[in-house]
């Protein structure tokens, strides 16, 4: 997760100061100028971010968006903000009516719940896919170097790149409720297309067998790279978000076995 939490700490801190500058101003708090940097600064991020994504679409066949149910997901997450943030202003303006608004100002209410949608949105449809893909990328690129340092006259190579959890650690919390996510890569090495289905024994630092899964029957062409599906990969899920399998501890080394055969 350290690549996807640096992309959104990078959009967040511009993004933040933004709407500090914003309120700062509408407050008179500073002058109107000061808040021209933080947009300009986010707005290039905005044109950098786009130009990746072309990039990514380009160069390894990624969606430029989210697939329907991630953005359906993320908008009903939205929604459900919405709706209740909402409802708690209109009961608490109908309980307190006429109540100075220094104790409850629900013009006030309105707009942070404006704001924080509109954030949630920003960061849900387009930074975190952003940040996913990048990780995606850069595990991708070092499995494609590691298939091609292992091959040594293999039929096909098993790589197996990331054991960890998909969760931004906090001080007081280690993300003890997520399990880690495993990602296993494979690659045909033949001049042909073939069939291929692997086993994967994953194990912990002492050895001790994790979990023992078989891939489902994936089709790969010659000299391509993929990662391993198995019955706990996500086919709702973007490609750049899906893992192999799930285990409680940490995946630190693996046994496989593999098996091929012609497209009939």
């Amino acid at each position: 997760m350290g690549i996807v939490t640096l992309v959104i700490l990078i959009f967040f801190f511009p993004y933040g100061w933004f709407l500090w500058s914003s309120i700062s101003n509408k407050t008179g708090m500073v002058e109107t100028y000061r808040w021209k940097k933080p947009m300009a600064a986010l707005l290039l991020l905005v044109v950098i971010s786009a130009v990746l994504n072309f990039f990514y679409s380009d160069a390894y066949n990624l969606a430029f968006f989210q697939n329907g149910f991630e953005l359906t997901v993320g908008l009903i997450v939205i929604g459900a903000f919405l709706v209740i943030l909402s409802i708690i202003n209109i009961i608490v303006s109908i309980v307190y009516r006429g109540a100075p608004k220094s104790f409850h100002n629900p013009k006030v209410v309105w707009a942070f719940t404006g704001v924080f949608c509109t954030t949630l949105l920003f960061f849900i449809v387009w930074v975190y896919p952003l940040a996913e893909k990048a990780s995606y990328i850069v595990r991708l690129d070092s499995a494609i170097a590691a298939a091609n340092e292992k091959q040594d006259g293999e039929e096909i190579t098993v790589v197996f790149m990331s054991s960890e959890k998909k969760c931004i650690r906090r001080r007081y919390e280690n993300c003890n409720s997520s399990d880690y996510q495993n990602a296993f890569f494979v690659q045909n090495n033949l001049d042909e297309t073939k069939q291929v289905q692997v086993q994967i024994r994953a194990l912990d630092r002492q050895q001790n067998e994790l979990k023992l899964v078989e891939s489902k029957i994936m089709t790969l062409g010659a000299g391509e790279l993929k990662l391993v599906e198995t019955d706990e990969t996500s086919d709702q899920q973007s490609i750049w978000s899906r893992s192999s399998f799930e285990t409680e501890v940490r995946t630190v080394s693996y046994q496989s076995i593999y098996r091929y055969r012609d497209i009939n």
